[in-house]
């Protein structure tokens, strides 16, 4: 399971990105409804992330005390996120702020009383704190831009979450020693990502796609690239490739999140760099668990 306190960073970078881009809304615009196609106002949307860090803060308080059910039915999302806008039209901003930083507090203790990590409890945080964040930096990065916001990048950022989640906890399933029929290890596998998602990164913060200039060794070829990715985690630890993966994650979700109008070659990096990226190593990762095939 992911590392408490590093989830804590993260959800603190998030949060630090959100008020970044919260400080740049002049005064007079903060009760401007054209945030989204609903009709939120800045206000709405500040409120709207609060109300979902509160969700997420009962949900873990639940897992804590033994009382959740994950099999309960749960109630649709848009029908939340209308009730959350609806309480906070009367709200000024400094009211939506002050609850926005009360519930991040709240979240963060449920988050670090857990006595155990579990998928689920991943999930609730990554996707109630951080991944809420980057979404909707973009929205309002967009926003203030005068650009509509892409619909697609916050299901991108959706759908990287989920996997991540997953593919996480298949990392931390993984013998460090063992290895696969061509010597890999998950040490590797964790490097090798992070390699790729620094390549994608200096591509998306210049708003491009892959190839010269910001694609650092466009003109060699895949497979030498990779080999020489292999060649340096052969140096590491695993707890140094997984720092290293974290860090380079980060820093590609920041940059996507960034974008306010990003082209079809940013998001084709984004994807291929992250879910894409992940499909393509989960069969060897599950054979070096056992859970499919034997181990080489």
């Amino acid at each position: 399971m992911p590392d408490r306190a590093r989830l804590l960073e993260d959800e603190a970078a998030g949060a630090a990105a959100f008020d970044a881009v919260l400080g740049t809304i002049p005064d007079h615009r903060w009760n401007e409804p054209t945030v989204t196609p609903d009709g939120w106002t800045p206000i709405v949307l500040v409120a709207h992330v609060a109300g979902w860090l509160d969700e997420c803060s009962e949900v873990l308080e639940a897992m804590r005390a033994g009382t959740w059910d994950p099999n309960a039915p749960e109630e649709p999302v848009e029908i939340l996120n209308a009730r959350q806008a609806s309480r906070a039209a009367a709200l000024t901003r400094s009211q939506a702020q002050v609850l926005v930083a009360a519930a991040r507090v709240r979240a963060r203790a449920a988050w670090s009383a857990l006595p155990e990590l579990t998928p689920d409890a991943w999930s609730w945080f990554e996707e109630s704190g951080p991944n809420h964040y980057a979404k909707h930096v973009h929205d309002l990065s967009a926003w203030l831009a005068g650009t509509a916001s892409d619909p697609r990048v916050g299901a991108m950022l959706q759908d990287d979450a989920e996997a991540w989640v997953s593919f996480g906890a298949l990392l931390e399933a993984v013998d460090p020693s063992a290895r696969d029929a061509e010597g890999w290890s998950v040490t590797d596998v964790c490097f090798h990502l992070a390699a790729w998602f620094g390549k994608g990164a200096d591509c998306v913060e210049h708003g491009a796609g892959w190839g010269p200039p910001w694609e650092i060794d466009a003109d060699r070829p895949t497979e030498e690239v990779n080999a020489a990715f292999l060649a340096r985690s052969r140096a590491m630890t695993l707890e140094q490739a997984r720092v290293a993966l974290d860090d380079a994650r980060d820093r590609l979700r920041a940059a996507f999140s960034a974008q306010t109008d990003p082209s079809d070659g940013v998001k084709d990096v984004f994807k291929e760099c992250t879910v894409d990226h992940y499909a393509e190593h989960v069969p060897m990762l599950r054979r070096l668990t056992g859970s499919e095939g034997s181990v080489a």
